[in-house]
């Protein structure tokens, strides 16, 4: 899906087709800041960056948009015959590298599998297809227009936020909050659908 493709899709469950109460502005906004809390709802890419320890060095850059660090392996085998065991403590995930404690000692290759996040929609044309699985743009679509509800509740707490809209005849604050209800359970429904399982982390409580 495209960038212009997701804004129309959005325009579509909010019944604005053009540009009224939203501009494309607004919209495209709503979708990035749902893109990017997509990662702490568990819903992400998935990739494995894999290199090999320099010894004595702890620290390894890890992609950029590394959200988490899933679990990390070690390839104890050799050239012909790999044997990859998974490394439950000695490591730490920590502004965009992942540290390792002690410094290794050796140079065998290790993998890590990553939780990351999708790509900045203000990153994209119009005509560029963006990074979230169509699978999964659903969760944008209906995040994006439950932002999109809750920023008309401003014009009836009389917030000055939102003057440069005009307040939409005949509808009123009761009529807003059971649109935002019956958005926001569909996206709750649509997250958890949509959502990955953690990979649980060993934790020793001797060490």
């Amino acid at each position: 899906m495209t960038k212009a493709e997701l804004r129309a899709e959005i325009r579509r469950r909010l019944n604005e087709p053009t540009a009224d109460l939203w501009s494309n502005t607004d919209i495209d906004a709503f979708a990035r800041a749902e893109i990017l809390v997509l990662p702490a709802k568990n819903v992400y890419k998935e990739e494995i960056y894999s290199t090999a320890f320099v010894e004595d060095q702890e620290d390894y850059l890890l992609p950029t948009g590394t959200f988490k660090v899933e679990k990390v392996e070690v390839d104890n085998g050799n050239s012909t015959s790999h044997d990859w065991q998974q490394l439950e403590s000695g490591w730490d995930h920590y502004a965009g590298a992942i540290w390792f404690s002690p410094p290794p000692n050796t140079t065998d290759t290790f993998r890590v599998f990553i939780k990351m996040a999708f790509t900045d929609l203000d990153s994209y044309t119009d005509g560029q297809e963006i990074d979230v699985p169509d699978d999964k743009t659903e969760v944008v679509i209906l995040g994006a227009t439950l932002r999109a509800y809750q920023s008309l509740m401003g014009y009836f707490v009389d917030l000055k936020n939102w003057d440069y809209n005009v307040k939409p005849d005949g509808i009123t604050m009761s009529q807003v909050q059971s649109w935002i209800r019956d958005v926001k359970q569909e996206y709750l429904d649509m997250v958890r659908i949509c959502r990955r399982l953690p990979v649980p982390r060993f934790i020793s409580l001797v060490d």
